[in-house]
């Protein structure tokens, strides 16, 4: 079994304000989601389709919601008294823990390559290139491992939640600078899949939105955040499930604001390509605070992405090597102990070499780099629905018809997308 968390239980909250203090989690969670991809993905599709796909991000987010609050109810009503989701999924087959194991390891280093190049882009666009983006990922990386290190969830918390404040702030300013069209925005949230605009075909931007909303490996960050909380029983479910829906709201507000900041400055201005393209415009829409805004956003996003997913892959990693290797989860009193997380966070971060010239540009690694990340979730998709549905890991409390209906659901959309995706990231390639 792995190390259980010795502090004291947290108090669950009673009324409005006590609900607002205690979440965490979700906050966490969304900043860690609401990285480069949904940055550059959402801007590409305003600024090449205007607003004509905006329906597929209220969609994303709600299949997410069903998804992770799937995740989050194992770590709540399991029968084995296992805080970890990763643990469960092992259960299922021995052959499943190593393939968590690998695939973590290998996607830490794929979602780091593009999240600190975009570190590194924001940095030296703040000022105005006198860094280069080599030298600014390199500054994102250390910052990152100065936080993370030392696997203090606390500290990882509170961060986001200053970060929140200030992206929130910085792109209210933008949007009230820029304006928004809203009876384009209304008439976007109807079904439409419109004709190739810019370097991308539009069911490839679809797909990556799906993809890349719907959180892809990252959704499993969430159970993580929750152990770290000390949210561990039952009696925490109502929390659980403000604090998610909390951190939905801001993934679809923050998804909104940058969406509607490409439809109305890059809209018909001949495609994205790269950050540049969308930093530039901005500056020309509103002055040289239009490309500051975007770079902080840029960066905050890159920022919490790696910081975020540093901290929980690393633990992640830890946990599958544990279940895989149960003899050595006894000598460690808890995972961030284990050598092989710094040794995680260290592989992670090593994806600054991504920034060093001659590296692909930051939009087409964020868009191709979400689809071919499709096969994980996938996977992940089927062992959740097969984990919440065996009596012996749930009890009286395994699926009903309709949770797992919804998570059908889930998983047909992720397939056809990640099909689909696939099949038009190696047409672009090629």
């Amino acid at each position: 079994m792995s190390q259980q968390l010795s502090r004291q239980e947290p108090a669950v909250p009673v009324g409005f304000l006590s609900y607002l203090r205690s979440f965490g989690p979700g906050i966490v969670v969304a900043l860690s989601w609401v990285g480069t991809g949904d940055l550059i993905d959402n801007s590409v599709a305003g600024g090449n389709y205007g607003y004509a796909l905006l329906w597929v991000l209220p969609v994303a987010i709600a299949l997410r919601f069903v998804f992770v609050n799937a995740l989050g109810k194992y770590v709540l009503f399991n029968k084995r008294d296992d805080p970890s989701i990763t643990r469960g999924l092992a259960s299922l087959h021995p052959v499943m823990g190593w393939l968590l194991l690998v695939s973590f390891v290998l996607y830490i280093h794929l979602l780091l390559s593009f999240s600190l190049s975009a570190v590194g882009v924001a940095i030296s666009g703040l000022v105005d290139g006198a860094i280069p983006p080599f030298v600014g990922a390199l500054i994102g990386a250390a910052s990152v491992f100065l936080v993370t290190a030392k696997g203090v969830y606390g500290v990882v918390e509170n961060t986001f939640k200053v970060v929140l404040a200030l992206m929130v702030l910085a792109f209210v300013l933008a949007i009230v600078l820029v304006g928004i069209d809203v009876p384009a925005l209304v008439e976007g949230l109807a079904f439409d899949m419109p004709e190739r605009s810019g370097p991308f075909d539009a069911t490839l931007v679809s797909a990556s939105l799906v993809l890349a909303t719907i959180g892809s490996m990252a959704n499993l960050f969430y159970p993580e955040f929750l152990r770290e909380k000390g949210w561990l029983s039952a009696k925490y479910r109502r929390v659980q499930q403000y604090d998610l829906a909390f951190g939905s709201i801001v993934v679809f507000g923050l998804g909104v604001v940058v969406w509607a900041l490409g439809a109305e400055v890059l809209h018909g201005g001949g495609g994205v390509s790269e950050a540049g393209d969308i930093a530039g415009a901005l500056q020309a829409a509103i002055g040289p605070v239009g490309a500051l805004i975007f770079y902080f956003g840029l960066l905050a996003a890159g920022w919490t992405t790696v910081a975020g997913s540093v901290f929980a892959l690393g633990k992640m990693v830890v946990e599958a090597l544990h279940a895989v290797r149960p003899s050595r989860a006894g000598r460690y009193s808890s995972r961030a102990k284990d050598p092989v997380y710094i040794a995680v966070v260290l592989w992670g971060l090593t994806a600054v070499l991504w920034t060093l010239p001659g590296g692909p540009g930051l939009v087409p690694l964020v868009v191709v780099s979400h689809v071919l990340t499709a096969p994980f979730l996938v996977l992940i998709v089927f062992g959740l629905i097969a984990l919440l549905n065996s009596r012996a890991a749930m009890g009286q409390d395994r699926n009903g018809w309709l949770a797992n209906l919804g998570l059908a659901l889930v998983a047909t959309l992720v397939c056809v997308a990640a099909a689909q995706g696939l099949y038009q990231a190696f047409t672009e390639i090629t």
